[in-house]
């Protein structure tokens, strides 16, 4: 399963101002630095822990709706009039630290720093 750009506003509960390119850019981007960091099935020592298919789209999702929320509170003053503007700025600020830390999980699931492949005595 690929992830798609109504996931993403899903996600993020149908923002205004986010347009379809630029989610659909950064689901390339992060796919791709994913997918390199992703350990394989066929290195020494992954063989039925590699991650899943479902885990690397959790980690995308995540790391694009972080991406995607940079972008809001950036352009937060083009589309949201003056009176709502801070409570729009705290909400995807919120939003944003979350998803950060959400995202930071799932890669660190994903790539398993400091763990070895091979077995010692």
């Amino acid at each position: 399963m690929a992830v798609t750009t109504a996931q993403i506003r899903d996600l993020l509960n149908r923002p205004r101002g986010l347009n379809e390119g630029t989610i659909n850019e950064y689901i390339t981007i992060r796919t791709a630095e994913i997918n390199k960091k992703a350990r394989a099935s066929g290195y020494v020592g992954v063989t039925t822990n590699a991650p899943t298919d479902a885990l690397k789209d959790s980690a995308i999702k995540f790391l694009v709706c972080a991406d995607c929320l940079r972008v809001l509170i950036d352009t937060v003053p083009a589309w949201v009039p003056e009176k709502e503007q801070g409570t729009q700025d705290i909400r995807f600020n919120q939003q944003l630290k979350s998803l950060e830390k959400q995202a930071l999980e799932a890669i660190r699931a994903i790539e398993e720093k400091g763990g070895t492949a091979f077995k010692v005595k």
